[in-house]
């Protein structure tokens, strides 16, 4: 199987992809395990933080194959680069950025852009994107999913910002190809009080929800 077939069908696996924004540097291992063992396979740090490449380089090598590793918040192609110098094997950026996008193309990495509109999704893809990333999710809604696939049934979607539980399988019954997930997921009050097996039961909930709408 190509490399990159491989790790798109990685990324979008389990249907969450982590966002792991902020998190102590210290509690990043645990909080990663954590999520691993509830099934989650695709974990995006954020690189809004002085530890971030380092963060990637040793979740990277400590997960190995059985989870995927990448970069959000990428929004330049020297980010773009040295996210991917510190092992992350996809792209994920707020807007769209198409250094970011060639950065991805030319490592053979996947790149994930930010867009809102029509225009902003088709040009992601024709610049080579492998998946878009609709943010803010929420804000944008499920029908907004609905109505944009419909004259883009060909193009992967990712909603990202404001999916929870109560809204997760709504999402993917609209047809996309997995959902982005921070603060929802990697529980903040868990991680202050050293309660990891909350994040590991909190991704559990989320990956059987996800199951269930895949049908």
């Amino acid at each position: 199987m190509l490399p990159k077939v491989s790790l798109l069908q990685r990324l979008t696996e389990s249907g969450v992809i982590a966002v792991i924004r902020r998190v102590p540097e210290e509690a990043m291992e645990q909080v990663a395990e954590s999520l691993v063992a509830g099934g989650v396979t695709s974990l995006e740090v954020t690189i809004d933080s002085q530890s971030a490449f380092a963060v990637i380089r040793k979740l990277s090598a400590r997960l190995k194959n059985r989870a995927v590793v990448g970069a959000g918040t990428v929004i330049d192609g020297e980010s773009a680069r040295l996210a991917i110098e510190s092992g992350a094997d996809f792209l994920f950026s707020p807007s769209l950025h198409q250094d970011v996008i060639r950065t991805a193309l030319r490592y053979g990495k996947i790149a994930v852009p930010g867009v809102m509109t029509p225009t902003e999704m088709i040009t992601a893809i024709e610049w080579g994107a492998d998946l878009v990333k609709i943010f803010p999710a929420e804000g944008l809604g499920v029908q907004y999913i609905k109505d944009i696939k419909a004259p883009f049934p060909h193009v992967p979607v990712i909603p990202t910002g404001g999916v929870n539980l109560e809204n997760v399988a709504s999402f993917i019954e609209a047809g996309v190809a997995a959902v982005g997930i921070g603060g929802n997921l990697v529980d903040r009050r868990a991680i202050e009080s050293n309660d990891f097996d909350k994040i590991t039961e909190i991704a559990k909930q989320y990956v059987e929800a996800i199951r269930k709408a895949r049908g």
